[in-house]
């Protein structure tokens, strides 16, 4: 993975050096003078994976120590202050392929977590600090494969949106995906083709809505470096660039001068190749007599790019690094050099004669690339023609889902007035009902009132009825003694 190579910044030509020794402690070191470097210094131990970036002239670190703590530190007036965000539960999963990117002024973190259980399940995260609140984001969920050395690139695109590419294992090919960070949510993702072989490795150069991309691969004993145009999303064409059976180490692929280059390590030697014409050009060795071995670092020159890449190297006698312009330059040498050797006994003629074949080899470039970019807006169009003819029928479509519903609400409003209507002479009937049961309720009340009046009466009669009995009998009584008590009077 890249991030075990040193890392160097060029910073106000100042060169910097920040990496990891032997026994995983975080190292730095600067030059001084004359390619003499200072004595490295420490900066944190047990330290497992780092990236860095740049911002303000300012060297800011980010990495994870074997205790799992996720941990910031920049310098600050010569010395480094370290920052610990957060813990990773170092049970379930395993941290690979830390890397770091500051965007509007926050830093955007990513890492591969590697399920620690063997079930193959990899989780693509992105962080991003503020230097108070981290938020975060799964950009994708990616199966793993033995058959893969790096799963994912990152690379900022234009308008400071941010792209993702990423490999998962589909069963039958490993499959290469693409997707965009827009500053508020990630897209969802976009396979845009299918690899085979193993020690699968790949570096991208965009450009505009083109991705250029270098794949390398390995099938039998033979190594594939293949090349990979993708315009707009839609257009795709390959290229084979090299096979050999030396495995090609960090291949990258970037832009010079609007033209096209790809580099590699080989044993001591670094091979550079153009893409003219349509096609790739035979490999350059750079270096055939260079006896210093060739390292490897990432590589973040402030002059030109705030962004680290691969970059080649010696240090021997100081540093000594091959930027993309010193490869092109070498690249160009090298060319002239064969041509010249080549034309050493040829006369005028056959330099007027390899002038036209090289007016005509310009011409066919440019017919293939006119050919290129015509049948690239011709599938487009019929990208667009397709994508119109579905609109077309899902307009159709909606348009008789709308008179199949017009109908059901010209029925269903049909039926509503009917209800209403029924609702309203119920509601009549009801009215009325309820105004004779209020009547009869009035006459009832009037009668229940009557015949308590009447009960009155009766009651009352009764009691003068009684009155009058008892009087009556005692008036008897009286009468019956008198006459009694009368006749013995006599």
């Amino acid at each position: 993975m890249a991030n075990i190579y040193p890392w160097i910044f060029n910073i106000n030509n100042n060169i910097w050096k920040v990496y990891l020794n032997d026994t995983d402690v975080l190292m730095y070191k600067f030059m001084y003078d004359h390619g003499k470097w200072t004595k490295e210094k420490l900066i944190d131990v047990e330290v497992i994976e780092f990236a860095a970036c740049i911002e303000d002239e300012i060297i800011h670190i980010i990495y994870v120590n074997k205790k799992y703590e996720m941990r910031y530190c920049t310098m600050k007036d010569g010395k480094w202050f370290g920052k610990l965000l957060y813990h990773i539960d170092m049970g379930q999963f395993k941290i690979e392929g830390l890397n770091a990117i500051i965007l509007g002024g926050k830093l955007n973190f990513f890492y591969l977590l590697k399920a620690s259980d063997d079930s193959k399940h990899g989780i693509l995260k992105h962080y991003i600090w503020d230097g108070k609140e981290i938020k975060f984001y799964t950009i994708q969920h990616i199966v793993l494969s033995n058959k893969v050395d790096k799963y994912y690139e990152i690379q900022i695109g234009d308008s400071g949106c941010i792209n993702a590419f990423f490999l998962s294992d589909r069963g039958d090919e490993i499959s290469f995906g693409y997707c965009k960070y827009d500053g508020s949510s990630w897209t969802s993702d976009n396979r845009l083709y299918g690899l085979q072989g193993d020690n699968i490795l790949f570096k991208v150069a965009s450009d505009a809505n083109t991705f250029n991309i270098i794949n390398r691969t390995k099938e039998g004993t033979m190594y594939l470096l293949e090349h990979v145009c993708v315009e707009n999303n839609i257009y795709m064409k390959k290229y084979e660039v090299y096979k050999s059976k030396i495995k090609p180490i960090e291949p990258i692929i970037f832009y010079r001068n609007n033209k096209l280059f790809t580099c590699w390590q080989e044993g001591n030697n670094v091979f550079c190749l153009n893409y003219r014409y349509g096609k790739w050009s035979k490999p350059v060795v750079l270096n055939k007599e260079l006896k210093a071995p060739i390292k490897i670092y990432n590589f973040i020159d402030m002059r030109e790019s705030r962004q680290p890449y691969i970059i080649y190297g010696t240090e021997k006698d100081g540093l000594c690094i091959s930027s993309f312009m010193d490869l092109v330059e070498n690249n160009i040498r090298s060319l002239e050099q064969k041509t010249n050797n080549s034309n050493l006994n040829t006369n005028q003629e056959d330099e007027s004669i390899e002038e036209i074949k090289e007016k005509f080899k310009n011409i066919c470039y440019e017919n293939i690339i006119l050919k290129e970019k015509i049948d690239s807006f011709s599938m487009h169009l019929q990208k667009k023609k397709h994508a119109v003819d579905e609109y077309e029928n899902k307009i159709s479509k909606i348009v008789e889902q709308k008179r199949k519903l017009e109908e059901n609400l010209n029925f269903f409003m049909e039926v509503k007035k009917n209800i209403e209507t029924e609702m309203d002479d119920i509601k009549r009937q009801f009215l009325n009902q309820k105004m004779i049961t209020k009547n009869v309720q009035n006459k009832l009340d009037e009668k229940e009132e009557n015949n308590e009046l009447l009960k009155e009466k009766v009651d009352y009669l009764i009691g003068e009825n009684r009155k009058l009995k008892d009087e009556l009998k005692l008036e008897r009584n009286q009468s019956f003694m008198t006459k009694l008590f009368g006749k013995k009077d006599h």
